[in-house]
């Protein structure tokens, strides 16, 4: 279950890329149920044709695969505390090969995808009056777009070193970055977070934080994200903790 009770996000305003399912949508409702006002995004054009409550949310349509959409969608924002990237790659069926190429090499050079979506809305998120700055989480899902042109085990690893770079890159416009991953039971304890964000002046960067399993994997992946969303993490940037 996830421990959404335990923080408190009023005033928030929370973005979840691809929250309309999965664990994007276990994501979206623990931050709903912990105050924040929560913008939920699908590829659908309503939001009645999805089969999940999302009654708790504002709705926008995106398509992450097309330049266009997502600065439709930037332009509908004008303030943002928290970005959570929780939607996977999902292509037209049939569609030509050198296309497919086309879009893989766009989202690796950060011209297409959740990567391009970031840094849209870079400054916005630089903003945020929340303790430690705006905030962006990645979960697993972004995973799925590197995937169009490396390996599973390639595209986790790229995640890992694109956050670290991202968290040093950007704590100066006063963005945090981290990155929730799938990983092999852990051996160290659950309470992961009075070790990260006591003491100290300046913020975590660069490595990889570990936690013990969960019960339901939604429930991990959300309950991980609130905690690197609120201001226990104030300061910590830059890393990807694993979950099993």
């Amino acid at each position: 279950m996830s421990t959404a009770g335990s923080y408190d996000f009023t005033g928030y305003q929370v973005l979840v890329i691809g929250g309309t399912r999965g664990q994007g949508h276990a994501i979206a409702s623990s931050f709903a149920r912990s105050g924040a006002s929560v913008t939920v995004t699908g590829t659908m054009m309503l939001r009645s044709l999805y089969d999940t409550d999302l009654s708790a949310f504002d709705y926008e349509s995106v398509n992450l695969a097309r330049q266009e959409s997502i600065d439709h969608l930037v332009g509908t924002i004008s303030h943002i505390d928290v970005l959570v990237l929780a939607a996977s790659c999902h292509l037209p069926y049939g569609l030509p090969p050198d296309e497919q190429a086309f879009i893989a090499q766009a989202a690796r050079s950060g011209l297409l995808g959740p990567t391009f979506l970031t840094t849209r809305l870079r400054l916005k998120l630089g903003q945020s009056p929340a303790l430690g700055g705006g905030c962006v989480v990645n979960t697993g899902s972004v995973t799925s777009w590197l995937q169009l042109s490396a390996t599973p085990e390639d595209a986790q690893r790229e995640l890992v070193e694109s956050t670290a770079r991202a968290g040093e890159n950007w704590a100066g416009l006063g963005v945090r970055v981290n990155s929730v991953l799938p990983a092999p039971r852990s051996v160290l304890p659950r309470q992961y977070a009075p070790a990260w964000s006591s003491g100290g002046g300046s913020r975590a960067a660069g490595g990889t934080l570990v936690r013990s399993p969960q019960p339901r994997v939604g429930d991990a992946v959300a309950d991980a994200t609130l905690f690197l969303a609120s201001s226990a993490a104030a300061r910590i940037t830059g890393q990807t903790l694993r979950l099993s």
